[in-house]
């Protein structure tokens, strides 16, 4: 899975907050900026707070493990 998809599926962001903070991620890379992660741009957009970044991030790092 994706930030993006978590984030969206959770309900934590709106399409229009995803594609503007695409948008603003693809124009600082090819604008030779440093890359900024996805959820950065949105705490900065005002879109998602820390705690759910930290809880989509801790989403999609966490590894299941398959019982023998």
């Amino acid at each position: 899975k994706l930030f993006v998809e978590v984030s969206f599926s959770k309900g934590n962001v709106t399409t229009d907050a995803l594609y503007e903070a695409l948008t603003i991620q693809v124009k600082a890379e090819v604008g030779g900026r440093p890359y900024r992660f996805l959820g950065q741009i949105l705490m900065d957009l005002g879109e998602m707070t820390e705690s759910q970044v930290l809880e989509v991030l801790s989403e999609l790092h966490t590894v299941e493990t398959v019982a023998s």
